[in-house]
């Protein structure tokens, strides 16, 4: 009965671990925001860049984890190519071996329970705090890395001091240590299943760390675990990975390869390779002394994971070209590797781990979205007044076809959207959301409004009722109606960019669009008033024709008001954002 206890405390110690990483991470992310961004966007120089941007990236969210399903999805969505994924993935590696370090650093030589629990109060209670955002974030952090040591602490305190003397605990571990190939291969073996049923290869460390600095288990097994670790954190990205580009596929498959190949030369060199770690760590890691083990073997344990990690990346970093050729081969290219115009092609793979990423993501899907508005608008020009019946045909299935694209992507953005606003999200976060709600609304209106212009055009092409002065007032409110779902397009992608040079460029597109509403508005106008004169002067054919035209001329109209209202929207989520950034909480609501 107390070994089940004490195993069950174990695990109990262990979850708190889990959770506590969990929070922290997610914690973060949000401080992080749209660093992050910028981080990855170094990662398109060239691959030592990327590497860096790997590392730093997985050191400050502490989760390689995160990390990587964040580059599959960017992989998957065409911002990332292969090759930048793989480096930025090399550096992920580097990048989680911190979670060791803080661990080895502060979980052993301190008595964890004296600062967990006040560590936890003043997180919990900090985001109470009505000041800025970020002190909100900042105490979800604390609160998080509080949890994390106590877990750890938990599972320390779980095994009895005399667990490791115990004759029966010898013998069965001491069965199990690499002394030859096989035992070898089982150990790796094992903590690669146990990395891949907890996904968390920071988890199975701790617990690793804890095991040896209580002598459950030596030096040379504790290295053969790490190994095991290493693979099994690959199967979250390829997780992530499933039903996702085949990019984004090869990316996550070259992060698998890349840790068997390492954990293969070092298989090859093993014992030499630890005793490399020994020479280079103070201390010795074979001591008996409960008291120096505790204080030596962590760091050598944390030492092997890091020197691992650093020197399989300076090996694989200049073979990076032929390890993506690798993923090639075992993963070919297809006819229809093409990304569809119905899917979605940034939000492919979830961003569960990253909801701030997330969105994003979805601003780039919207922005994709908004371009089939824009040709559409395009195509109606040439409708307007083309004679070809041929080409008109074609021009109207291709108005008809946007259409039905830009409804299809607005249910699935939807879909998407409304699962991220059940997630753990910020307030600001929750603020942009609700936002895109709004702009994906209009968006698809636009999309309504072209294709009722297409229909009528259709309708009426056979029998040309429309003077040679209607179709050019057509076209030339047609061309307005370009130039503003253009620069709507525009801001879209201006407001991708965090700086403030690029927003002050976005408020000036929004400056010119509101222009070209205001134009619009007076021009449908004028034209109705100009449609009134030639009525009276029985200058126009039939009633229909009447209708039609002003039905025209009334949708476009409506196409300038929806893009004006994702203009105002887009540049207001921007505002809030960084109100939120430098303006205190109280102030905000």
């Amino acid at each position: 009965m107390s070994t089940l206890l004490e195993i069950l405390n174990l695990l109990g110690g262990l979850a708190v671990f889990l959770f506590g990483m969990k929070i922290m991470s997610d914690g973060l992310q949000k401080v992080s925001g749209d660093k992050m961004r910028q981080l990855l966007g170094i990662a398109t120089t060239n691959r030592f860049a990327a590497t860096a941007c790997g590392a730093l990236v997985t050191s400050i969210i502490q989760s390689s984890s995160a990390t990587t399903v964040m580059v599959v999805g960017f992989a998957s969505a065409g911002l990332l190519n292969l090759y930048q994924s793989l480096g930025v993935i090399f550096g992920a590696n580097i990048g989680t071996t911190m979670t060791a370090w803080i661990v080895s650093l502060f979980g052993f030589k301190m008595q964890i329970s004296l600062f967990a629990l006040p560590v936890i109060a003043i997180g919990f209670f900090a985001q109470f705090i009505p000041k800025f955002a970020i002190v909100r974030r900042m105490g979800e952090t604390l609160v998080g890395f509080g949890l994390l040591f106590l877990g750890l602490d938990l599972m320390k305190n779980a095994i009895p001091a005399d667990f490791a003397q115990n004759p029966q605990v010898v013998a069965w571990i001491s069965r199990f240590r690499p002394d030859n190939l096989f035992n070898l291969l089982t150990l790796i073996f094992s903590g690669t299943i146990l990395t891949v049923i907890l996904q968390s290869s920071s988890a199975v460390m701790a617990m690793t760390l804890t095991c040896a600095a209580a002598g459950i288990i030596d030096f040379q097994t504790s290295c053969a675990l790490v190994l095991g670790e290493n693979i099994g954190t690959t199967i979250t990205a390829n997780l992530a990975a499933i039903g996702a580009s085949k990019t984004a596929k090869r990316a996550a498959l070259g992060h698998f390869l890349f840790n068997i190949i390492g954990v293969f030369w070092v298989v090859c060199i093993f014992k030499h390779f630890v005793n490399l770690i020994d020479w280079l760590v103070p201390g010795s890691p074979y001591t008996q002394d409960p008291e120096q083990l505790t204080a030596v073997l962590p760091y050598h344990i944390s030492a092997f994971h890091t020197v691992f990690n650093v020197i399989n990346t300076i090996v694989m970093l200049p073979l990076l070209k032929q390890l993506a050729q690798l993923t090639y081969l075992i993963i070919p290219k297809s006819k229809r590797e093409d990304k569809k115009e119905h899917e979605l092609i940034f939000l492919s793979t979830r961003f569960t781990n990253t909801p701030e990423l997330a969105l994003i993501a979805v601003r780039k899907e919207v922005e994709r979205m908004m371009s089939f508005v824009t040709k559409m608008t395009d195509k109606l020009i040439h409708a307007v007044k083309i004679d070809d019946d041929k080409m008109f045909t074609r021009l109207i299935d291709d108005v008809k076809a946007a259409e039905k694209t830009t409804d299809v992507l607005e249910h699935k953005i939807n879909i998407y959207l409304t699962a991220l606003t059940h997630g753990n999200l910020s307030r600001q976060a929750v603020a942009q959301a609700f936002s895109l709600f709004d702009v994906l609304n209009s968006i698809e209106h636009m999309g309504d409004c072209g294709e009722k212009i297409a229909r009528i055009l259709e309708k009426f092409h056979d029998k040309q009722p429309f003077t040679e002065a209607d179709i050019d007032d057509l076209e030339e409110i047609a061309k307005l109606t370009k130039n503003i779902t253009k620069r709507t397009r525009r801001i879209l992608v201006d407001i991708q960019q965090p700086t403030r040079q690029w927003h002050l460029q976005a408020e000036k597109t929004f400056d010119e669009a509101l222009q070209d509403e205001e134009k619009l508005n007076s021009l449908r106008k004028r034209f109705l008033h100009d449609l009134r004169e030639r009525i009276n002067a029985g200058q126009t054919s039939t009633p229909d024709a009447i209708t039609a035209y002003a039905d025209i001329l009334n949708n476009f109209e409506r196409i300038g008001d929806y893009a004006l209202r994702v203009n105002e929207n887009i540049l207001g989520m921007r505002a809030e954002e960084r109100a939120m950034n430098d303006t205190p909480a109280a102030v905000q609501k």
